[in-house]
């Protein structure tokens, strides 16, 4: 994957989905593990197309987007409603951040800090993006999944 990306993906990404990927988060943002149904790889790449043609010619994408609109990462769906998370590089590029792109009414959620903020916000606080439900539990493992 980073090697496709073309630079390391985040230290606290890396250990939170080898160790809880490949799994529903409120039963409904799936977060996909590299060995899962989806494999990440091919996930990140499909999902990236996906994001491209759906939010590419939008006006209002905000511009710390489009400036690095090709480091963009895709890193978990919510199938409740399509939205997409993504990651993408900070201002000083060493950093990276999560936003949120919501499909059904076309906008952006830019997030302060990395995956682990985002999960402290919506596991710990429970502060969910717009529309999405608080299903329990809070994690399970996707169904069928060959990583345990």
């Amino acid at each position: 994957m980073e090697e496709w990306l073309g630079r390391d993906l985040p230290a606290d990404y890396k250990e939170f989905v080898d160790g809880y990927g490949d799994a529903l988060i409120y039963g409904h943002l799936f977060v996909p593990h590299p060995e899962g149904t989806d494999p990440l790889l091919a996930f990140m790449q499909e999902e990236r197309n996906s994001f491209r043609e759906a939010y590419g010619e939008l006006r209002n994408i905000p511009q710390e987007l489009t400036a690095i609109w090709d480091d963009i990462a895709p890193w978990a769906y919510h199938d409740w409603n399509g939205d997409m998370c993504l990651l993408f590089p900070g201002a000083d590029r060493q950093e990276w951040r999560v936003a949120v792109a919501f499909r059904q009414c076309p906008e952006f959620l830019l997030l302060d800090g990395g995956v682990t903020e985002f999960l402290e916000k919506i596991l710990g606080e429970q502060k969910l993006p717009r529309e999405w439900p608080a299903r329990e539990p809070k994690w399970q493992s996707m169904p069928d999944s060959p990583v345990m």
